[in-house]
């Protein structure tokens, strides 16, 4: 039996459910009326027992009805509105009177949110350039013009004035700030180069997750495959769009979590996937990744106040390096082959129709607005088939003449005769074929 609130305060937020609200649960309904607070907040709120709905404190879980009056007795606890200064190593590439490029190692959160109220790169940023950063994103984001992942490092551009932040982020906007990543993934892509284009949004079935949606945000990926390895893939990426995780997202979906990814199936459950062959060598990778091995090694963009192209880079951090080094000793080799019409873009944009994606619960927090493109048509089921039905021929008979070629070596190091075995053992699948990564 519900309490009964004797003396609501009448000063916070009321609402009355209209009819097109009717059967909403409670906790979305208030993220749509709140837009300043997340939904942990508002659930937080209600299991507290400061929400009351038809005069009774409520459930998180409620459904309601048209016309039930809902009321708050308080609200949620923002943030803190001021940033202190922390003192901390900073890596600075360079530095004037308008901007700064910095390199941010992996573990180090951007800005305060999501419970990370200490330790951030602005706090940092705060404590060794003072007043002299940009306010334009508020005073917990002094100079920030764009992010990283707490566990991605690479460049990025630090504001120094108002004006040079609105000019670095019309650049953004207009596409013409140009960051350039690098990536270890699980297998190989069929195309060389292209571009991946599958709108991202908020995964509905996970809060801390991103995810491929029908109704999510336009993302785009450009990306270029640099050197290939018998388990993996390095990759080179462009963002034309700014989405939370749209490499690690576009990665997973399109078969090739990031090596190291523990949010991306890019850990333990990949090796699943990899050939008994290469077991061994892809549980030592897995060993050497802290997390996932992905970096913004480049970053390119004009002068705010000059105009003057700039472009910094910088090499892979020691454990991204370290691994790429190991699988260039243990399993390099030369680019996979595939049949023209089985390439990697035709491949993400037909299975963008699957019927199981579910419409996003949350939008995602944009950089800066894009307008959705039209999703191309499937290929038929029959379609489908055929290419996954040669696909599946074509990568059997790589795999049993990459595994003869070992066993004939391996026989002629021991001094032995090699005997070819007539069948590959069953159930070997390979990787290199990312719908089965």
């Amino acid at each position: 039996m519900t309490k009964k609130m004797e003396n609501p305060q009448t000063e916070f937020p009321k609402f009355v459910v209209a009819e097109k609200e009717a059967g909403e649960r409670l906790d979305k309904f208030l993220q749509v009326k709140l837009k300043d607070f997340s939904r942990t907040d508002i659930q937080k709120l209600i299991v507290d027992g400061k929400v009351i709905a038809a005069g009774s404190v409520a459930k998180k879980n409620l459904r309601l009805t048209e016309g039930m009056h809902v009321a708050l007795s308080a609200l949620p606890q923002k943030e803190a509105s001021e940033l202190k200064p922390e003192k901390m190593p900073l890596h600075i590439v360079y530095e004037d009177d308008d901007v700064a490029v910095i390199f941010k190692p992996r573990g180090i959160v951007v800005h305060p949110g999501n419970g990370a109220a200490t330790g951030t790169l602005a706090a940092g940023l705060l404590h060794y350039f003072k007043d002299k950063l940009s306010s334009v994103n508020g005073p917990l984001r002094p100079g920030i013009v764009h992010r990283l992942d707490k566990d991605t490092p690479g460049l990025m551009v630090v504001a120094k004035n108002d004006k040079a932040h609105r000019s670095l982020a019309h650049q953004l906007e207009t596409r013409t700030l140009h960051r350039k990543y690098e990536a270890l993934i699980w297998g190989h892509p069929r195309d060389l180069s292209g571009e991946i284009e599958l709108p991202v949004g908020r995964d509905p079935k996970s809060r801390i997750r991103m995810a491929v949606v029908k109704n999510g945000k336009f993302a785009k990926t450009r990306y270029k495959a640099k050197t290939f390895f018998a388990i993996a893939t390095l990759m080179e990426y462009e963002l034309d769009t700014g989405r939370t995780h749209q490499i690690r997202v576009h990665s997973r979906y399109t078969g090739h979590p990031i090596v190291g990814d523990p949010v991306y199936d890019g850990r333990e459950n990949s090796l699943s996937r990899v050939p008994p062959l290469y077991h061994s060598t892809a549980e030592i990778l897995l060993k050497m990744a802290p997390a996932q091995l992905l970096q913004a090694v480049e970053i390119t963009f004009s002068h705010p106040r000059t105009r003057k192209k700039m472009t910094f880079s910088v090499p892979l951090e020691k454990p991204f390096a370290e691994a790429v080094q190991f699988l260039e000793k243990e399993c390099l080799q030369s680019a996979p082959t595939f049949d023209e019409d089985t390439s990697f873009r035709d491949f993400a944009e037909t299975e963008i129709n699957n019927p199981y994606l579910e419409e996003e619960i949350v939008e995602d927090e944009e950089e800066y607005p894009y307008e959705e493109e039209p999703v191309k048509e499937r290929l038929t089921r029959a379609e489908r088939l055929e290419i996954k039905k040669e696909r599946r021929k074509k990568r059997k008979a790589i795999e049993a003449e990459k595994r003869e070629k070992k066993e004939r070596r391996d026989a002629e190091k021991r001094g032995e005769t090699y005997v070819p075995k007539s069948e590959i053992v069953t159930g070997y699948e390979p990787t290199i074929d990312p719908s089965f990564l």
